[in-house]
């Protein structure tokens, strides 16, 4: 149980987004399969029969999904409330989460009950959407707040049922120009689908807009608070999807349906991911105060500015035995002088010499890996002008950056650390580390067998875009559990943009391998450029 203490902030922010996404599956779904895939008179019943039967069965399966989801959910918030605050089940059976959760399971299992192309069945499945949308507010910020709550219950309830019509609705539009290889059929779909989200995206940035006046409240917050630089996150990867739906939308009016559909097919594939990247970063900001309620608490303009400074780069590291971690054989009495505090980072946290060795270790760490990662950006650029067939081999590198961070990302643990191999992982921030470790070297396996055999199809050339986007979607995760709010905050400064820019470049590359061949050329360069970027970011990287 101490262990699901320990990692309850990761596992529920996880569990918060699986929430998220299962509802918007649930709110686009509906919409898709009774509004969008309705029948037309233009159009054979038959196939949108189809298109709807599909449509329900994924349905269906969300809602299954949301009860798994809630009953994880039910049992870890349960589990630590009453292990950390010493109190039995009945008192938490009164508690907001318990209750909110405790709704969205029982509507969810009548809901994939229910699933039906019955026309009467519309209205009752609405009906139990609408109140797993309120029971999912109810945990929200909004429901917390003193002033203004009924105006913020309201926009988060507008916020999330635009979500769930855009984002949620993407899956099931790719699955009915999957379904159906009809291209009237196709163009229907994605047309009404087109009018939907036009309406979805400017009710989303209206109410996100007027929401981030009350819970952020003043530039410096934004740019100065873990909530601030989450809900920069989210805005740059919605100018992404906004960019992609854009040209979408341009397709469907000024190109045939034989020019459109397949482009347009690969656009969205790459809209769902990054539109459940983005539903992940909001179930990170769920997890943090508002910026608005930390006053005391959001770095300084000055500070933010000194931290990204450009330095050169740390690439010699102090001594294991000047850490903190504790190695057998070494003195960590408690008067030992390299304990005492000897100087003060800008926001007042004192620092003795083995925590700035600490740093020094970490900082070393991030900037080794920084100069891989630009190796691998320019090898990479190097490899798209054709005129090096060598420089196709920088996978490789990814698997000196996997083998780097397993043996020297945590001084603590095994093999450097007195940690063994197995209770590591138990720590959030170490699991994080390892876990990423180990999708380096897989992605480079992969990676290099498809440089190998360039005309090779099918699943393997897209291990490399899917492992590069999930990896970037886990920083957003990332935690350092630090003490202190304000330095937290520093530390997410480098890792939430790197986060954005890694999330750009799996997707870029997701579509030059998907889009037709001609249309290749732009992605084909972005995602370089942006391992240029992480590489040029880890080189810059500062803990003090």
């Amino acid at each position: 149980m101490l262990k699901l203490v320990d990692i309850f902030g990761y596992v529920a922010v996880v569990l918060s987004a699986a929430t998220l996404v299962a509802q918007s599956l649930l709110l686009g779904g509906l919409i898709f399969t009774f509004w969008i895939a309705r029948p037309s008179t233009n159009l054979p019943d038959a196939v949108l029969q189809q298109v709807r039967s599909r449509s329900l069965q994924l349905l269906r399966a969300s809602a299954i999904g949301l009860v798994l989801v809630q009953l994880l959910y039910l049992y870890v918030n349960s589990s630590v409330l009453m292990a950390s605050a010493e109190i039995g089940l009945r008192e938490v059976t009164g508690a907001n989460f318990f209750i909110a959760s405790t709704i969205m399971l029982v509507c969810s299992l009548v809901i994939a009950a229910l699933v039906t192309r019955r026309r009467h069945m519309v209205w009752l499945l609405s009906l139990l959407v609408l109140v797993v949308l309120g029971a999912s507010v109810m945990t929200d910020h909004a429901a917390s707040r003193i002033e203004g709550r009924a105006l913020l219950i309201t926009l988060t309830a507008l916020h999330v049922t635009a979500t769930g019509f855009w984002i949620g609705g993407l899956p099931f539009l790719l699955m009915g120009l999957h379904v159906t290889r009809e291209r009237a059929t196709q163009w229907y779909l994605t047309q009404r689908f087109s009018q939907l989200a036009l309406i979805s995206v400017v009710v989303l940035v209206a109410t996100g807009f007027c929401m981030s006046l009350s819970y952020v409240g003043s530039w410096r917050a934004l740019i100065g608070t873990s909530y601030g630089l989450m809900l920069l996150a989210k805005i740059g990867m919605l100018l992404c999807m906004l960019a992609l739906g854009g040209i979408n939308f341009l397709m469907l009016r000024r190109r045939s349906p034989e020019e459109t559909i397949p482009r347009l097919r690969r656009l969205v594939e790459a809209e769902v991911g990054i539109g459940i990247t983005i539903v992940l970063a909001a179930a990170s900001m769920t997890a943090s105060p508002p910026a608005v309620d930390l006053p005391n608490d959001t770095v300084q303009p000055s500070h933010i500015l000194a931290r990204l400074q450009p330095k050169w780069p740390l690439l010699r590291s102090p001594d294991l035995a000047a850490l903190s971690t504790r190695l057998p054989g070494h003195n960590y009495s408690a008067d030992d002088p390299t304990r005492k505090t000897i100087a003060y980072t800008s926001e007042g946290s004192p620092l003795s010499l083995r925590s700035i060795n600490d740093s020094k270790w970490s900082e070393y760490n991030h900037h080794w890996m920084g100069l891989i990662v630009l190796g691998m950006g320019l090898l990479a650029l190097l490899a798209r002008t054709g005129h090096a067939k060598w420089a196709e081999n920088w996978p490789l590198l990814m698997i000196a950056i996997g083998i780097f961070i397993f043996l020297r990302g945590d001084p603590e643990c095994w093999p450097l650390g007195p940690k063994s191999f197995w209770t590591t992982w138990a720590d959030p921030e170490i699991f994080q580390h390892r876990a990423a470790a180990l999708l380096c070297i897989v992605f480079a396996i992969f990676e290099l067998r498809v440089r190998r055999q360039p005309s090779q199809q099918g699943v393997l050339p897209l291990i490399f875009p899917l492992l590069c986007a999930i990896g970037a979607a886990l920083l957003l995760t990332h935690s350092h559990g630090a003490t202190n709010v304000r330095e937290e905050t520093l530390a997410e400064l480098s890792h939430t943009p790197m986060a954005v820019v890694g999330v750009v470049a799996g997707w870029s590359r997701w579509l030059e391998l998907r889009l037709p061949e001609k249309d290749r050329s732009i992605p084909s360069w972005i995602w370089p450029i942006c391992f240029v970027i992480i590489g040029a970011g880890l080189l810059n990287y500062r803990e003090l």
